[in-house]
């Protein structure tokens, strides 16, 4: 499920889409096994509202996971309790889902008593991997050159894709890095961790000669996790 913001503009949505999709064209188009009948699916809700909850229930729309996650004393998303509002969610329950969300606050991967203490940090995007994902728009728009801001914002949605599905492993011993909940590739690879803006724009920019940006390895648990999928997902 894709959703994003009331903030987030019609490009930067369409990218979040785009990007997704063409991954996962890519690795179906290779495995003709689940190819007529995709185990993961693309449903795009967008900024969806149910208009007789608003101000009524919990859960009305897309922004309410977006305000009620909002820290005003950092001024950032606390990127944890959005995660959680996604894990609690009633369609979460009634039906398991993968959820990735496109916000233009800003964003912090801390809950609310660290992200107090740093001021000065921030977060692109915070994901549970197998449940949800969120990622910001906020710090990518000081990019002053639309192709490479486009660029970064591709690279952090797949980034994240990959997280999704749980890549790489959480058994991987070799290439890789633990943060938190995530692990990272250290090959010439877009699930190699970004901690800033411009640490992003330089992997972005190196990747782009890559064509397809994931690494064999990471490729390889891609599919893995597409296999596992199968006849499971809808």
């Amino acid at each position: 499920m894709l959703s994003w913001s009331e903030g987030v503009s019609e490009p930067e949505a369409e990218t979040l889409v785009h990007a997704v999709q063409a991954v996962l064209n890519w690795l179906y188009f290779r495995r003709f096994d689940v190819f007529f009948d995709p185990p993961v699916r693309l449903h795009v809700f967008g900024n969806w509202v149910i208009p007789s909850l608003v101000n009524r229930h919990d859960y009305w729309g897309t922004q309410w996971y977006v305000d009620t996650a909002y820290d005003p004393a950092s001024e950032r998303v606390l990127g944890p309790q959005y995660l959680e509002l996604v894990r609690q969610e009633p369609w979460q329950r009634a039906e398991p889902h993968l959820d990735l969300s496109l916000i233009d606050q800003d964003l912090t991967d801390m809950p609310a008593p660290l992200a107090r203490q740093r001021p000065g940090y921030y977060s692109l995007g915070t994901s549970y991997p197998e449940l949800a994902a969120v990622i910001s728009v906020h710090r990518l728009r000081a990019i002053a050159d639309a192709p490479t801001r486009e660029l970064a914002l591709r690279r952090l949605v797949q980034h994240h894709l990959g997280h999704l599905l749980a890549v790489p492993g959480f058994g991987e011993r070799q290439f890789v890095q633990r943060r938190g909940l995530e692990m990272h590739c250290v090959n010439r690879c877009v699930m190699r961790h970004a901690e800033t803006v411009e640490q992003l724009v330089a992997l972005a920019l190196e990747e782009r000669s890559l064509g397809w940006p994931f690494c064999p390895r990471c490729t390889a648990h891609l599919h893995s996790a597409i296999i596992r999928r199968a006849g499971n997902w809808n």
